[in-house]
């Protein structure tokens, strides 16, 4: 037990929800423009599926590793 206080779990209203939700569509939008961006910037071939966040990555980081080496 922690100093015997119960844990009281947190009260959410709707309102409060919906808000939270909001917000995290916004921010998954912004980081989904953000990967979107970087998958222009990222060379690869035409006929490839679109890149997954973590391709799109590992990607992008062989592909600065490369050219710092130039």
């Amino acid at each position: 037990s922690h100093s015997g206080r119960s844990r009281r779990k947190r009260v959410i209203t709707t309102v409060q929800r919906q808000a939270a939700n909001i917000r995290e569509r916004k921010r998954m939008f912004s980081l989904n423009e953000a990967f979107d961006e970087l998958r222009k910037k990222v060379p690869t071939f035409a006929y490839e599926k679109r890149l997954s966040r973590i391709e799109t990555l590992r990607l992008a980081i062989v592909y600065i590793s490369f050219m710092t080496e130039l």
